[in-house]
């Protein structure tokens, strides 16, 4: 019989007499613990060493609280499971956390004997965010994009659960495709013979494998539902949703009918549906960026021009343009202080914005995405002659897609006011980047900026994306 392995048990806290209190404690179950002091040394732990669950206190020393740092390590181990230890909780906090996924909460002083059983009852929790069996009609390549906006989405209400349904061939049902979270059953087929009777059925299944409170809304698509979007709260029974929260999904229900027919045209309606991703990252960027809404946008407008250029394929391109739209989701998993601080940044705050890149890798990497667009977004900082960040890479090592991006990165960056810098005049810009010619820059992507330059800055300005 082969020996299972211990569980993983990282301990965040900094307070070095509880520290060692709590390992002890958690030693003597068997569990292979490991402990620091801050969350700045908890990433960099993560970045190595892969955890089952995380005992994190709220307040640490230096720049991440506990709540960030749970935040970060869940982007970089999207499995791990998270309990938030605390001697100042607050309701708002408890929300915060619940949002994020933390799967259980303890108020100090915390005796040995409550946090060995809060631990051993999350390890034997099932795990979050698992699939439905094989899709009945959704191909499972084209699942990546519905469970990006389901993750979303469920963070976004406080819901611990969510199932996209899709109709059937001859309409006779809804079919469950992608599910996320712990549902208590399994949802079947939901019969369909009115829209009325439909979503009443699907409210009554979604109850019952959810065993808490649930909202559901149909997903039209001229005017005809195609499928439905379904929420549960089940840790979270006792929090009733609200009007804002039935509009929210609303609102997604409109943006995931283009994504319900990418199984049907997924060439063309996916380059349709770029647009809406790049709102929605662009609305989430601006959470964490508040001058840099239009990000996003400008981004994929620039690297678009360049990869036609350089003679991309429709495909190839399109991959490109996804990247270049969700390059800058790790930035939602940094501390909102740190990317808007107008001053020069500490050697730790330099080192955590340095790792977004890899934050938006493995956020990708969660959704089903191609390998390489990954890999393209966790490459947009480095530099052509090997000096850039996370990696070092430069030269051969490095696709040129990830060149690409890393143009345009900063290109847009010398073009937009940031806290720390104005803006310059895009001939400004061009300039800067000349100066760059085989040191940052290959000098064959300078020269397919220089050609497209003139045609490049009159779409910008035609399209208003500098104006606040």
């Amino acid at each position: 019989m082969p020996v299972r392995e211990a569980p993983q048990v990282l301990v965040v806290e900094d307070e070095k007499m509880v520290l060692r209190l709590y390992e002890r404690a958690l030693q003597q179950q068997g569990w292979s613990v490991w402990k620091v002091t801050s969350g700045e040394a908890a990433v960099e732990l993560a970045l190595r060493q892969p955890f089952d669950i995380a005992v994190i206190d709220l307040r640490l020393k230096g720049d991440l609280d506990g709540l960030t740092t749970y935040r970060v390590l869940k982007a970089l181990q999207p499995k791990l499971k998270g309990i938030i230890v605390t001697g100042y909780g607050n309701r708002q906090s408890l929300l915060e956390a619940l949002r994020m996924g933390v799967a259980a909460w303890l108020e100090k002083p915390v005796t040995v004997t409550d946090l060995v059983a809060t631990v051993q009852r999350v390890l034997q929790a099932p795990s979050e965010f698992e699939p439905l069996s094989p899709s009945l009609s959704l191909g499972g390549g084209y699942r990546a994009l519905p469970r990006l906006f389901l993750q979303m989405l469920v963070v976004s209400t406080l819901s611990d659960l969510a199932v996209l349904w899709v109709r059937s061939p001859d309409g006779s049902a809804l079919l469950p495709q992608v599910s996320l979270g712990n549902l208590a059953m399994m949802p079947s087929p939901v019969p369909w013979e009115t829209e009325e009777q439909g979503m009443e059925h699907l409210k009554a299944a979604m109850e019952r494998a959810a065993g808490g409170p649930c909202l559901v809304a149909p997903i039209r698509w001229q005017g005809s539902v195609i499928g439905a979007v379904a929420l549960g709260r089940r840790q979270f029974a006792n929090i009733p949703y609200s009007q804002g929260d039935w509009m929210h999904l609303m609102r997604f229900a409109e943006w995931l009918a283009p994504i319900l027919l990418v199984g049907i045209y997924p060439v063309e309606v996916l380059m349709n549906l770029v647009p809406f991703l790049e709102a929605l990252t662009g609305l989430l960027h601006q959470q964490v960026e508040p001058m840099e809404r239009q990000h996003p946008r400008r981004l994929r407008l620039i690297v678009t021009e360049l990869g036609k250029a350089l003679g991309f394929s429709p495909d190839r391109l399109l991959l490109l343009e996804l990247a270049a739209t969700l390059h800058d989701l790790g930035k939602v998993f940094l501390p909102r202080e740190i990317l808007t601080k107008p001053g020069t940044l500490t050697e730790q705050e330099r080192h955590l914005v340095q790792q977004h890149p890899v934050y938006s890798e493995q956020f990708i990497r969660q959704t089903g995405l191609p390998e390489e667009v990954a890999l393209w977004v966790r490459w947009h900082h480095e530099r052509f002659d090997g000096s850039g960040y996370p990696d070092r890479r430069g030269r051969g090592d490095l696709p040129l897609e990830a060149q690409i991006l890393a143009l345009a990165e900063a290109l847009d960056t010398l073009l937009s006011p940031r806290p720390y810098k104005p803006a310059l005049s895009f001939e400004e810009a061009l300039a800067r980047l000349r100066q760059e010619r085989g040191k940052q820059f290959a000098p064959h992507l300078l020269d397919a900026l220089e050609q497209i330059a003139e045609e490049l800055r009159q779409r910008l300005e035609a399209d208003r994306l500098f104006s606040r």
